[in-house]
This record gives structure tokens, C-alpha cells and sequence, in this order.
């Protein structure tokens, strides 16, 4: 870019400089021939009839050695030649020069041409005198002679022109170039980009505008490559487990049913294997239907109305009471005040369904079960038992897909570990938050707040 400016600034002055140098040498001309015009009209002013003599050849060169050499004409009153210094015949026509009609006019008459009798470039001045004219002429240069005259001169302006140019050029280049230089060394930062000058304010904000905009897009990209990365992880450990989940009734399964393909079993050991080759293949088609579940919520997008919260609940409580009682549990509902939410009641019976068969499955022996809805200015709904609880490093985990709080899948509380993360991903679609408190051996409180 210095360079730049310097080569432009160059070819200005250079332009300059010959365009200075032509309209100089012009007025100079200008100048020059109007002085030589003015003495020659003095000369030809100064001039009488006793001067002029006969008006002949002899008269011609007597007057033109007189005044310096200058050529002298003389002509009668109508422009023909009757005497002339550099030897131009009587009676040839000079009438239809410039300054010879403005003579004959009455006037002065002057003109600047190429002479074919002298060769050379003439200024002319012409006047009437008595009877006749008498033109008076002088070499003079041409304009591109005064050009070419000056031109020694011109050299060694131009060489101390161009010098000169270069100095202040790079002089002014670097002051003006600086200020750029520092907020490019400030750009290799992350700090904000700020000057001093006023002028460079706006490329300042732009700078800063689009910094902050790439900052921006950068992040943008870090975050998505993060959820891209969880994703891939949710996604072998997604398949892991459902491949470990799988295997485990598949292998019950086959095994059994290797038993049998072997025979030589009595009756009631037949009977078992059949109860237990049953009962695995249920565990395994509610495990697919638990997963085909659990991804269509991603895909639901069917239109959500006002529900109460409180008729969600104590149907789901009643409609699992036999089962939870007879496991020695007792079981207790208060929400008699109606809350009313935008949802739908197939997924209020969901939530609702996970939370307190996941209590009934992790209690105690004679332990309780309690569903709470309150409404309000800070509505929520609560699932608390007197379960074993949940330990300090399981909590971050509770929600996850196939955690369980019982380590043995096939254990003695069964499930899948998707009751929860289901409840999680309602909840989350809705808006709503879930929220967990749990003292190990004591019980455990699902809390929804609306």
C-alpha cells in the first residue's frame, strides 16, 4: 500500500509538473511575443515618409540596416510589393496577408506565421504611411522553441520536484499509514479495537461489529460441535443399552429353550421353562415398546389443551391403588383444588404413571406413598415415598435412559430405567420443571413445578 501511494504520488507531480511546464512555457510565449510586437510597433510608429524614401529595394535595405536587420516591405495602397528587404520582387501581392489588410483598413495590423522567403518563423507588423504600407518583420520563436529553450531549467526543477515529492510522500504515507498499522497490531488480539482518530471511527466499529460477529459464529459452531458430540455419546450409550437390556432376556431365552430342544426334562421343569421363555419374551416386547415410546415423544406434535392436573392425578393414583396396596403400601392423594395447565391428559397420566410406579417399585416394606397437586401463584404437583432413596452420586444420573437405582436389571424391582427420562423429556417439552430431593434410606420427592 506505501508503495502504492507513493508510485501514485509520483505520477501526479509528474503529470503536474509537464502540465505546469507546458502552460508556462506558454505564457511565457505569450509574453514574449507581445513584447517583441509592442518594440516592433514602436519601431514602425517611429517611422516617417522621409525614411521610407522611394519606397524601393534601396530604401528597403537602408531602413532594414537602420533597424537591426529587422525585414522591411514597402507596398503601395493596394498590397503590392514596391520594395523589400530580402529581395521579394516589385509588384508581387501581399494584400491578402493578416497584418496588410488590417493596414489597409486604416489600422494596425500584426500576425505571427512561417515566412517561405525567410525560412524562418516572422512576426509581422504592418501600418499605413502616406500613400503606401510599410510592414516591419522579426524573427521569432516557436512556442515548442520556448519549450525546448526552458527544458535545461525544467531538468533540474523536475529532479528537485520529484525529490522532494518522495521525502513528504513517504513522510506523509507513514503518518497517515500508522494509525492503521496500530489497529491491525491490535487486531491480531482479542481486545476491542479503538484509535485516536476520528476518521478511523467508523472502520473502528466495523471491525469491532465484525469481530464480534465472527466471536459470535465461532461459539456458535463450538457449541454445535459440542451437541453433536453429546449426541453421539447419547447415541452409543443409548445402543449400549438397549443392547445390554436385550440380551439380558434373549439369553434367558435361548437357554431355555436349548433345554427343551434337548428334552429329557420332567413336566413341572417343562412348565418352568415355558413360564420363564414367556415371561422374558414379555420383558423384551414391553422393552421395545418402552424405547418406541420414548422416541416418539420427539415426534409428537399433536395440539395441547387446558387440563386439570388435580382429575389427572387422582385417576392415575386410583387406577394403581389395587396394585400398590397389595404390596402392603399405603397410598395417599391431595389434590382436590383443580389446576388447570396446557397439556394433554394422555401425558399428565404418563408423569404421573413413571413417578408413582417408580415409587411402588423402590419403597419399603409398610412404606407410603403420597401425591400432592396445589395450585396458586406457584402451582406444582409432588410424588413422595419412604423408599430406599437415592444416594448423593446416583442424583445427577436419576434421569438418565437406563439408569436404575437397582443395579441388577432383572433384580427384584424390574423396569427399564426410561420411566424417568420419559417424565424428564414431558416435562421439558412443556416448559415445566422437574426437580428431585432424596435422603438415602428415607424416601424420595418428585416435585413438577407448572
Amino acid at each position: 500500500m506505501r508503495k502504492r501511494i507513493l508510485l501514485a504520488s509520483l505520477i501526479i507531480t509528474l503529470v503536474g509538473f509537464a502540465l505546469y511546464s507546458v502552460v508556462s512555457a506558454s505564457l511565457s510565449y505569450r509574453s514574449l511575443l507581445d513584447n517583441t510586437r509592442g518594440i516592433v510597433s514602436a519601431q514602425i510608429n517611429a517611422l516617417d515618409e522621409e525614411r521610407v524614401g522611394d519606397g524601393g529595394a534601396d530604401a528597403a535595405l537602408a531602413l532594414s540596416a537602420e533597424l537591426g536587420g529587422m525585414r522591411v516591405t514597402f507596398m503601395d495602397g493596394e498590397g503590392y510589393v514596391t520594395g523589400d528587404s530580402f529581395g521579394v520582387q516589385a509588384g508581387e501581392y501581399r494584400g491578402d496577408r493578416g497584418e496588410v489588410q488590417a493596414a489597409l483598413q486604416g489600422r494596425e495590423g500584426s500576425s505571427t506565421r512561417h515566412s517561405d522567403t525567410t525560412g524562418e518563423d516572422m512576426l509581422y507588423v504592418c501600418v499605413r504611411l502616406g500613400d503606401g504600407l510599410v510592414r516591419l518583420g522579426t524573427h521569432t520563436s516557436t512556442q515548442w522553441d520556448a519549450i525546448v529553450d526552458t527544458l535545461p531549467t525544467l531538468a533540474w526543477f523536475l529532479v528537485l520536484d520529484v525529490f522532494v515529492c518522495l521525502i513528504f510522500s513517504y513522510i506523509a504515507t507513514n503518518y497517515a499509514l500508522k494509525p492503521v498499522e496500530e489497529l491491525a497490531k491490535q487486531s491480531r488480539g482479542s481486545t476491542l479495537l479503538s484509535t485516536k482518530y476520528r476518521e478511523l471511527y467508523p472502520i473502528t466499529d466495523i471491525l469491532n461489529r465484525k469481530n464480534e460477529e465472527i466471536r459470535t459464529q465461532l461459539r456458535l459452531i463450538d457449541e454445535e460441535g459440542e451437541r453433536v458430540r453429546r449426541a453421539q455419546e447419547s447415541k452409543n450409550e443409548f445402543i449400549s443399552n438397549i443392547s445390554h437390556e436385550m440380551n439380558t432376556p434373549l439369553t434367558s431365552i435361548k437357554g431355555f429353550a436349548e433345554l427343551l430342544e434337548h428334552g429329557d426334562l420332567d413336566e413341572e421343569t417343562k412348565q418352568k421353562a415355558y413360564r420363564i421363555i414367556k415371561s422374558q419374551a414379555d420383558r423384551l416386547s414391553d422393552l421395545i415398546a418402552s424405547i418406541i415410546n420414548f422416541n416418539e415423544l420427539d415426534n409428537d406434535e399433536l395440539p395441547c389443551f387446558d387440563c386439570d392436573v388435580a382429575l389427572a392425578a387422582r385417576e392415575t393414583a386410583e387406577s394403581l391403588r389395587a396394585d400398590i396396596e397389595s404390596r402392603g403400601l399405603t397410598l395417599t392423594v391431595h389434590a382436590d383444588e383443580p389446576l388447570i395447565v396446557p397439556t394433554r391428559p394422555e401425558r399428565l397420566a404418563e408423569i404421573f404413571g413413571n413417578l408413582i410406579r417408580n415409587a411402588t417399585k423402590y419403597n419399603k416394606e409398610n412404606g407410603s406413598i403420597t401425591v400432592t397437586v396445589k395450585g396458586g401463584k406457584s402451582p406444582y404437583a409432588e410424588v413422595s415415598d419412604t423408599g430406599i432413596g437415592i444416594s448423593e452420586e446416583n442424583m445427577k444420573r436419576v434421569f438418565a435412559r437406563f439408569f436404575t437405582v437397582d443395579k441388577s436389571h432383572n433384580g427384584k424391582h424390574g423396569g427399564f430405567g426410561l420411566g424417568l427420562a420419559v417424565v424428564k423429556k414431558l416435562c421439558d417439552r412443556a416448559g415445566w420443571r422437574l426437580t428431585v430431593r432424596s435422603t438415602l434410606g428415607e424416601g424420595t420427592t418428585f416435585r413438577i413445578e407448572f
